[in-house]
């Protein structure tokens, strides 16, 4: 396994499968390319560029972070902060670094939060032609 692509919101959850992907890429010797995605933000049909500027602020923050923590344990890694849908981002940066593999954590959410917000992790394994490993929430053990 040359590559592994790891989405990242700086959530709990996100940092859980962090670990798992550090154990990865060390056993398999590879390369972690961090992705963190900015959704666009819309008031009335409008993108609020001044909002998903503070949001990209943050994504690069939980982008950067990752790859310090994982660059600290020895693994060769680098970051990509783009604007967009989540599920389509990180499937197509996948396939442009040409990874082997995605490895994302679960939010847990279930009932009508789920069918309101949708899943980024269910669209990307709906429509992955790579292996995806999910790390479930705690909440969710």
């Amino acid at each position: 396994m040359r590559k592994i692509v790891y989405p990242t919101d700086g959530s709990p959850t996100a940092k859980e499968a962090l670990r798992i992907v550090a154990d990865l890429a060390k056993e398999e010797r590879s390369e972690v390319i961090v992705v963190g995605v900015v959704p666009v933000v819309e008031i009335e049909g409008v993108e609020n560029t001044e909002m998903g500027d503070f949001i990209k602020d943050a994504f690069q923050g939980f982008v950067s972070d990752a790859v310090g923590w994982l660059k600290k344990e020895g693994i060769l890694a680098r970051g990509v902060v783009k604007r967009g849908r989540p599920p389509q981002v990180i499937l197509q940066v996948a396939y442009e670094e040409g990874a082997d593999m995605i490895v994302m954590g679960t939010h847990g959410r279930t009932g009508l939060a789920r069918a309101i917000i949708g899943s980024v992790a269910d669209r990307i394994v709906r429509h992955s032609k790579l292996p995806v490993v999910l790390v479930p929430s705690k909440k969710d053990k």
